[in-house]
């Protein structure tokens, strides 16, 4: 079986916005999958779940195909103010991403995007032994301001090392006083730290109108031609924007500049 990830960077009218960056731009173009995958995924769910009984700990396992939450344990949901017993077996990201603290959705959305382009460059036999730790605060509600330490790790790979199912584990953190995210990759085979390339989303960037204009172009998937054609201006000009875009928000492609921009609020 072979799922297209190649999905449309805008949000869906009449969804809340996603936090989370879209991971899917990172993986190989489709998934690609061997038939085996309802046993493999009901093996690792019976694991989980009786770890998850064993443990204080919050566990979810996350399918990055469907882009939902596919398991979820009692602690996880009481540990973002949830009740239990109301929830489906099919959670959208959205629904954990709302309660994340508004001042640390920007670095948690760019941190987790560094560790997964991180995680890709990799070769496929070895990302199962990396980890991602981050530590960020959570608001179960109206009052409560909560930091957490969450780990992830990949659970299984398609056919072409495409990450399908990874593992979050999530604890109250100890150190209850600190603000801001930190978060780094630790390649548990080795101990060796890994410091992810970017830590922070740019600030104060202020795109022009003709700079939002074309990057909403590059969104849509059009070409400098393309976009030439359509603004009636020279290809140079084009490339001299995008260069322009690519310096404002410390992005190596567009691909990053999109995902920066989004997370930034400059395009929606």
């Amino acid at each position: 079986m072979r799922g297209n990830t190649d999905l449309s960077l805008q949000n869906t009218p009449g969804k809340s916005v996603r936090i989370a960056p879209d991971y899917l731009q990172l993986l190989n173009r489709y998934y690609d999958f061997d038939g085996f995958e309802p046993d493999r995924l009901d093996k690792q769910l019976a694991l989980i779940r009786a770890m998850a009984q064993l443990s204080s700990s919050g566990v979810t396992v996350y399918d990055l195909q469907k882009q939902a939450h596919v398991y979820v344990s009692h602690n996880f949901y009481q540990l973002y103010g949830y009740d239990f017993g109301a929830m489906d077996s099919c959670i959208p990201n959205e629904m954990f991403d709302r309660k994340i603290h508004p001042d640390d959705r920007q670095a948690l959305a760019r941190n987790g995007y560094e560790a997964m382009k991180f995680m890709m460059a990799q070769p496929a036999h070895t990302r199962k032994q990396f980890k991602m730790v981050t530590e960020y605060r959570v608001t179960p509600d109206d009052q409560t301001t909560i930091r957490v330490t969450e780990q992830h790790q990949v659970l299984e790979q398609d056919a072409s090392g495409n990450i399908w199912l990874s593992l979050g584990v999530i604890d109250i953190s100890p150190n209850q006083s600190l603000a801001g995210v930190k978060s780094q990759v630790i390649n548990f085979h080795t101990g060796e730290l890994i410091r992810l390339t970017s830590n922070d989303l740019p600030t104060g960037v202020k795109l022009t109108s003709r700079e939002k204009e074309i990057l909403g172009m590059i969104g849509t998937g059009k070409l400098s031609k393309e976009i030439s054609a359509l603004l009636d201006i020279s290809v140079h000009t084009v490339n001299t924007h995008r260069q322009r875009i690519l310096e404002k928000l410390q992005a190596d492609n567009s691909i990053e500049a999109l995902q920066s921009a989004k997370m930034i609020g400059l395009i929606a």
